[in-house]
């Protein structure tokens, strides 16, 4: 598989409404491309690097409903089988898109129990770290891989449609151009 059809899956996955599924695909695109990126040091690194310089794309496309733009921190209680006890603590976007979502998809083919993904445009936590996000920031990590210049070759099946603020392109329009998507979703 390309990292294209890996796309292609997510957002397929995405609109059908399943989210697991979807991300696992957004985690395996989101590797690879690190690693293209980034190809001098581990997968770790690469992937910590490459959410890191994309976090105003992600932020935006995740955000969107909220009308914030910036990264916002989680308060979130990591589920460790091996931990004597869960630990709550406070994570960057970075390290939960990276630590908590593509690690658990990727190593466990799923996400944490108490991590959810939902389409309605909503935030949750609970007291024990629970916690629930808009499946937007799985688009936004998407449509990172996508602005990606290593991925300028690649294509999604099926062409499909990215919509932004009652704005529509095709996503095979916007393969490593990363100024032509931030022109299109209004940022520096």
């Amino acid at each position: 598989m390309t990292i294209g059809s890996q796309v292609s899956d997510a957002m397929r996955k995405l609109s059908e409404g399943r989210f697991e599924d979807g991300v696992v695909s957004a985690s395996v695109a989101l590797s690879a491309t690190s690693r293209l990126e980034y190809p001098t040091v581990g997968d770790k690194a690469a992937c910590r690097k490459f959410l890191d310089q994309n976090l105003s794309i992600i932020s935006k496309i995740g955000w969107v409903a909220f009308g914030v733009s910036q990264p916002i921190n989680f308060r979130y209680r990591r589920l460790d089988r091996h931990a004597k006890a869960p630990v709550v603590s406070v994570r960057t976007m970075p390290e939960m898109l990276y630590d908590v979502v593509r690690c658990t998809a990727v190593h466990e083919a799923g996400l944490p129990d108490n991590l959810r993904f939902t389409d309605q445009p909503i935030i949750k936590t609970g007291p024990d770290g629970e916690l629930v996000l808009p499946i937007d920031v799985i688009y936004g990590l998407l449509i990172a891989i996508i602005a990606s210049p290593k991925n300028t070759n690649e294509q999604a099946e099926g062409n499909p449609v990215f919509s932004f603020k009652q704005k529509r392109i095709p996503v095979n329009d916007l393969w490593g151009e990363r100024d032509k998507i931030a022109a299109f979703i209004g940022i520096d």
